[in-house]
């Protein structure tokens, strides 16, 4: 791999059971990949990712968080570590989730940036979204990373029927996402 090539990746993944329908999760996630897809020169910037997440209507629990964590791990255990990150947000996530996002991620070589969204609507009256927007720089020892991460996290509560109206009116008439290569579904 040439060592001058920023490698940059982008994962949206929805979790919940098998329907008849398209999970609201499902309607949300194709348009936020609609709207992070308008301009291909910023579709892998995170604040792009930020941003359209930010147009979700009625968050509740919405956090934000920052950090920068230094780690010493060989080449090809950084894309474990950087699945970690995305699944550590959310707690009782898919067991299978990391090591999804892990074999993802492999796929990459050394990923320098890394933008994941994960929408789970395990419950059926509640959807937990969780941003994570990854950059990582390598030191001068080619096994030492510093990772800087910026969460957003957020739940919607489906049982409002105000939020539940705002929902089906701006995502109603956005259709399950398949067949992309940045797409997981992930049945639970």
């Amino acid at each position: 791999m040439n060592p001058f090539a920023k490698t940059v990746a982008g994962l949206f993944i929805v979790v919940g059971p098998r329907g008849n329908g398209p999970l609201d999760a499902e309607r949300i996630c194709s348009a936020l990949i609609h709207t992070v897809s308008e301009d291909a020169s910023r579709n892998l910037d995170g604040r792009t990712w930020q941003n359209a997440v930010q147009m979700v209507p009625d968050q509740v629990e919405s956090a934000t968080t920052s950090q920068t964590v230094n780690c010493t791990t060989p080449l090809a255990g950084l894309p474990g570590i950087l699945a970690m990150f995305c699944t550590g947000a959310g707690s009782g996530s898919h067991p299978t989730l990391a090591k999804s996002i892990g074999s993802y991620l492999e796929k990459f070589g050394k990923p320098t940036a890394f933008n994941c969204l994960i929408l789970d609507q395990s419950e059926p009256a509640e959807i937990h979204l969780y941003l994570t927007c990854l950059n990582v720089t390598e030191g001068r020892n080619p096994e030492k990373f510093s990772i800087s991460s910026t969460q957003l996290s957020a739940t919607l509560n489906l049982s409002n029927k105000q939020t539940q109206a705002t929902i089906t009116k701006v995502f109603g008439s956005f259709q399950a996402t398949s067949d992309l290569p940045f797409y997981l579904r992930m049945l639970n």
